[in-house]
This record gives C-alpha cells, structure tokens and sequence, in this order.
C-alpha cells in the first residue's frame, strides 16, 4: 500500500476534519429542525384547545341569554361564565352598533375616518367617496360586490394599514339589509365618541349611561342622519383565553338571535373568527 507524503496526509486530515464538520452542522440542523416541530405542535395543540375552551364559554353565554328575561339586541354588555372551574367575561354586541362599511352613508364613513382614523375634514371626506364608490363596484353579473369582510376595507384607495388599524373594533361587513346608521345604544365607546363629534368626555359619559341602563342615554343631540333606535338581531360574542406558553386566543362567533330550523336552537352561527396574540387583545 502506498504511503501517503506529509502533504497529501495533511491535505486528507483536513478533509476528513471538514466532513466531520459538515456532519455536525447538519445534526444541529436536524435537532434545531426537530426542537422547532415539537414546540410548533406544542403551540397548535394549546391553540386548538384554547379555541375549544372559547367555544364552551360562548356556548354557556349564549345559552344564558336564552334562559335570562333581557332581549339580546339591547346594548352592549359581559356575561360572566365558569366551564371546568375557569371563568370568562363573553362580551356581547349588536352589531348595529357598530359601523357597517356596505350601507352606512358617506356623510358617517366621513366622520368616522376623521374622529376615528385622525384624518383631516377633507381628507375624511375623499376617503368615504372613495368607499362608497369601492363597495359599489359591481361584478361580472351586474351584482354589486360590497365588502365580504372588514379586510377588504384595504382595497380602498387611499387606506393604510396603520388607518385600518385604528377602524378595525368598530366596523362591521356581516350585516344584511341594515338601515347603515347605528344605534347608540348598542355602540362601543369608539363609535359613540365618533356619534359625539369627537367628543371623548362626553362619549365616555354616553357609554357610562350605557352601561348602567341603556335605555336611560339621552340620545335627542345626535345627528338623525346618523342613527337608528332599532333594535338588533345579529350579535357578535367574544372572549379570550390564556395559553400556556404566554399570550392569548381570542374567538369570536357571530349570530343571528331567531330560531335555526335545522337545528331548533334560539340562535344561527353565521360565522367564527379566532386571533392569537402574545398579549391580551382588546377590543370587547
């Protein structure tokens, strides 16, 4: 066998030494790769068990509106809940009390955008005619598109995503056949310091009244054009839980408060939504 000159051993020595460097690398690789997956299937086991645990509150809160004498539609408030020994505060709202993006009139998309959004009269002026003309776009069949969700205020001429931001916990797209104004009594803070002329003190104190007994806000300074005293069947609920390895899944279900003849139960999910965060979400 021939041997090898000192050279050519150097040479192999530094091969077999960047081989075995290779191989190192890919094994941490490996295990880098492999630690990832475990804690990813870790986070989506907790994440499917915190929706589960969301739905099972929400289930009990609605099951609470059926067995309480109050009528669903009127004003915002919390129903505290307790499933396997955790409590929860559901949030529960009319959604007239929010503001719908595919009937409310340019004159309220205006206000809104300025008190709301920060913007400048005219500036809020240009941004609801460019809405109104973006949910009147109509498709191929004739049939006007409107907004399928509240995302799809993006594709808005003009909106940013910092604009949005600020829009996105008092609009709503899943209303049908709305009249387009709101209804104070229903309305979030948000929406009533919008109502108020952006008043801040005096929305508070409007949601204060709300919050106390709806039915005792004095609503003869807002703008007629702008509001609707009817009451609402369609009715977002939601809540958070905690997860275990820090931050929060909020889930939100909305309803239709009428008798499902499929199922005879008081109430039709229309839709789910469900959001992870590091933090507690807010907006009830």
């Amino acid at each position: 066998m021939k041997r090898l000159s000192p050279p050519q051993r150097g040479l192999a020595l530094l091969a077999v030494l960047w081989v075995v460097a290779a191989m190192g690398l890919a094994v941490t690789g490996i295990v880098h790769m492999v630690r990832n997956e475990i804690k990813a299937a870790g986070l989506e086991r907790q994440i499917v068990m915190a929706s589960a645990r969301a739905d099972a509150f929400i289930l009990l809160a609605l099951q609470n509106m059926q067995a309480s004498a109050r009528e669903p539609g009127n004003g915002p408030h919390k129903l505290a809940v307790t499933f396997e020994g955790e409590d929860s505060a559901v949030s529960v709202l009319p959604l007239n009390g929010l503001i719908d993006l595919n009937s409310a009139p340019v004159k309220l998309l205006a206000e809104m955008y300025r008190y709301a959004g920060g913007l400048s009269q005219q500036e809020a002026q240009t941004l609801a005619q460019a809405t109104q003309e973006t949910r009147q776009v109509k498709n191929s069949k004739g049939v006007q598109q409107n907004f399928d969700a509240i995302e799809d205020l993006l594709q808005v001429p003009g909106m940013t995503y910092n604009l949005y931001a600020k829009l996105a916990e008092i609009v709503t797209a899943d209303i049908r056949n709305g009249s387009g104004r709101v209804n104070p009594l229903s309305a979030p803070l948000g929406v009533l310091q919008i109502l108020a002329g952006g008043n801040m003190a005096r929305a508070a104190a409007l949601a204060a009244q709300s919050s106390a007994d709806a039915k005792a806000m004095d609503t003869s300074f807002f703008d007629p054009e702008l509001v609707d005293m009817a009451s609402s069947t369609n009715l977002r609920l939601r809540t958070q839980v905690a997860l275990p390895s820090d931050g929060f899944l909020q889930k939100t279900w909305l309803i239709y408060w009428g008798v499902d003849p499929r199922s005879g139960l008081p109430w039709r999910v229309i839709g789910k939504q469900q959001t992870v965060s590091r933090t507690a979400l807010t907006g009830g």
